[in-house]
């Protein structure tokens, strides 16, 4: 079949195909000759350049307005130049057809492409998507949706709100007001104060009987807590004895958690003890949830003596998964705490059993701060002698290493002197570690201004010696240079004192260019400004 070019086209720009007839092809040499193009012909004529081509109207469309319905039925894209109907020649034969395309190849719309190209190459798209797209392609997009982000933050600006957050990136808040008003279920006393707020003047009998409703309602558990502050003795009374029944459903309430715990706050003592014991089967319950962990601190604050008891019998039934949880901690830091240190003695033997675990646990390490602040020395007799024991894997410890602080600071006089021993003999390699160098830093406070200062001047000695040194390269210079070294080097000069002070001054003043030219170094040169002054500092 032999394809008709249009005479608009130069027929020796085309590849030409030998004919069945006449027995073969040219050979590729020949045909790359024929298949060379002018520069005159690859170029448009200079009073074309720089203009858009003259669209191809459809046949009986006189005007653009018309064009939709004709190229919806398949005519080129007419921000291209004109091209006739069947103008591709086919492929050679055994050759892909790409980039030409079969003669008799129906028109479709096409995108306008860059110049120099094959028009019909282009992407097909919709004609009615091709007219609506601005010139210059498919990146107009990313411009049109910028518009349409900017117009929104105008409209939000013009508004004064702010962009609002996806449903699952915020907490669950009150359904509003205008949305519920309706709910036939609704007490008419609670749908007064959804609709007056703060103002509402309803007088508190008439609640009496919603309690319970009110409790678990946003706008009623304000009111409640509210009014509770000025509720007169029979008023107090009614909120308690409708509420300490129920008490258990409603510690777990995100709202009603906070009528129970104001109902603590403002109860006298019999109605406090009533109101812990109907908890008291559910403290470990309780214990782990986020709403319910809150009311059980509130009850161990406000609770007697004889409720403690229950309290820590029901704690000691499972104590282990409450101090790994991260809501169950706080109760029992609250124990530790409220209760007298004769009743957390099922916490001490829970934690003598495993002390390096629990010193080094996220939540553990919490407790065993609060026994070391609360706690008699003999009553954690076996606890300071395993942290003793495990100094050099806590203080590296991302959660031991503040056990080790602690002990430095309510410690007995014994025990700080053997951590701070310990620490002069590694000091450079507790100094530039991370975890240790807080570590370090605690024992130079600890030794200078600590409550047991006086008898660990020895020790404190030893310490400032071993990094000042006594040669040409002491361990002072090789932790100023360090990220978490430097803060040693700030805390000594802030703590030295006497002769050691001179000295330090001395070896810091002999490198001072060298702090000059280091992110860290100057951080100890501020420090000398200011401890030594600026003048003496610049010597």
């Amino acid at each position: 079949m032999r394809v008709t070019i249009s005479a608009s086209y130069d027929q020796e720009a085309m590849p030409q195909v030998g004919s069945a007839t006449n027995g073969g092809t040219q050979t590729g040499r020949a045909r790359q000759k024929q298949a060379k193009t002018p520069k005159q012909q690859q170029q448009p004529a200079a009073s074309q350049q720089g203009q858009m081509p003259q669209p191809l109207l459809p046949m009986g469309c006189t005007q653009p307005a018309d064009w939709g319905a004709a190229y919806a039925g398949g005519f080129p894209n007419p921000a291209l130049p004109a091209m006739p109907y069947g103008c591709f020649p086919p492929a050679p034969w055994g050759m892909p057809g790409y980039p030409y395309m079969p003669v008799g190849y129906p028109p479709m719309p096409m995108m306008p492409g860059p110049p120099g190209m094959y028009g019909a190459i282009n992407m097909p798209m919709q004609a009615q998507l091709a007219q609506q797209l601005p010139m210059g392609g498919m990146n107009n997009g990313a411009a049109m949706k910028s518009q349409n982000r900017q117009s929104d933050s105008k409209e939000r600006r013009r508004r004064g709100g702010k962009k609002k957050k996806n449903s699952q990136d915020r907490a669950a808040s009150p359904t509003p007001i205008s949305e519920d008003d309706g709910n036939p279920n609704r007490s008419a006393a609670l749908t007064e104060v959804r609709k007056q707020g703060g103002k509402c003047k309803l007088p508190f009998r008439e609640i009496w009987p919603c309690i319970l409703e009110f409790a678990q309602d946003h706008h009623g558990s304000r009111y409640l807590q509210t009014k509770l502050d000025e509720a007169d003795v029979d008023d107090k009374q009614a909120v308690f004895d409708a509420v300490t029944p129920e008490a258990n459903m409603l510690s777990s309430d995100v709202f009603g958690g906070f009528v129970v715990q104001k109902l603590f706050d403002i109860g006298n003592a019999e109605q406090r003890r009533r109101l812990a014991a109907s908890l008291t089967k559910s403290v470990l319950r309780l214990s782990s949830e986020a709403v319910g962990c809150r009311v059980t601190q509130k009850a161990i604050q406000h609770a007697s003596r004889e409720s403690h008891v229950m309290i820590a019998t029901e704690l000691g039934r499972n104590l282990v998964d409450c101090i790994s949880s991260m809501h169950g901690n706080h109760v029992i830091q609250k124990c530790i705490e409220q209760m007298p240190p004769d009743s957390v003695s099922f916490i001490i033997e829970a934690v003598e059993k495993d002390t390096e675990r629990w010193a080094s646990h996220m939540y553990g390490c919490r407790v065993i701060q609060r026994l070391l602040e609360h706690c008699a020395s003999h009553q954690l007799q076996k606890i300071l002698e395993h942290i003793l024991k495990s100094i050099p894997k806590l203080a590296q410890d991302p959660y031991g290493n503040y056990v080790v602080q602690h002990m430095l600071e309510h410690g007995r006089k014994e025990d700080k002197k053997r951590v701070v021993s310990f620490i002069q003999d590694h000091v450079v390699d507790f100094a530039m570690h991370k975890c240790s160098s807080n570590v370090v830093e605690k024992c130079f406070e600890i030794a200078t201004v600590g409550e047991h200062a006086y008898a660990l001047d020895d020790e404190r000695a030893k310490l400032m010696n071993t990094v000042l040194g006594t040669d040409d390269n002491p361990p002072l210079y090789q932790m100023m240079d360090n990220k978490f070294g430097n803060y040693i080097v700030q805390r000594m000069i802030e703590h030295s004192r006497g002769k050691e002070r001179d000295l330090l001054h001395k070896r810091l003043l002999t490198v001072q260019q060298q702090l000059k030219t280091s992110v860290n170094g100057k951080h100890i040169l501020s420090a000398m400004e200011k401890e030594f002054g600026v003048n003496q500092a610049s010597m």
